[in-house]
């Protein structure tokens, strides 16, 4: 498979499934990457700077590592969604939303992020040293 450039991003492919009963769905397939997306819309600016802040914190520097914050990402938006709808009092998958917990843990130990980083507590005496 060739290199995902702006150029080969929206060329079309045809799409043919074939449906439960052995019906043929026909229809087209386009790759639109998160760039692509309009920055204007509240939502993809979110995206955008989650995906960002992702980068930065799992210094991403190889494609599988860019491809599973984009994944992390899609996950936390999807585990929000069900978490407002359970807080609204509509009734809710738990199934689905631990799969979803659980998916997100294993993308982000995938990328290194399972550590918890610990600052080392001041005291108040070296505070208020520090502070004068």
């Amino acid at each position: 498979m060739g290199k995902l450039t702006k150029r080969t991003a929206r060329r079309k492919s045809p799409l043919v499934l074939k449906g439960a009963k052995g019906d043929i769905i026909k229809g087209e397939f386009t790759v639109a990457p998160l760039e692509q997306l309009d920055g204007r819309l509240a939502s993809v600016k979110i995206i955008k700077r989650r995906l960002e802040a992702l980068r930065r914190d799992a210094n991403v520097d190889s494609v599988q590592k860019e491809m599973l914050c984009q994944r992390a990402v899609f996950l936390c938006l999807q585990l929000e969604a069900l978490e407002r709808k359970a807080a609204e009092g509509e009734p809710i998958h738990e199934a689905r939303y631990v799969q979803g917990c659980n998916s997100l843990l294993g993308v982000l130990r995938a990328l290194g992020l399972d550590s918890v980083r610990r600052c080392k507590r001041k005291s108040l005496r070296q505070y208020v040293e520090e502070t004068g």
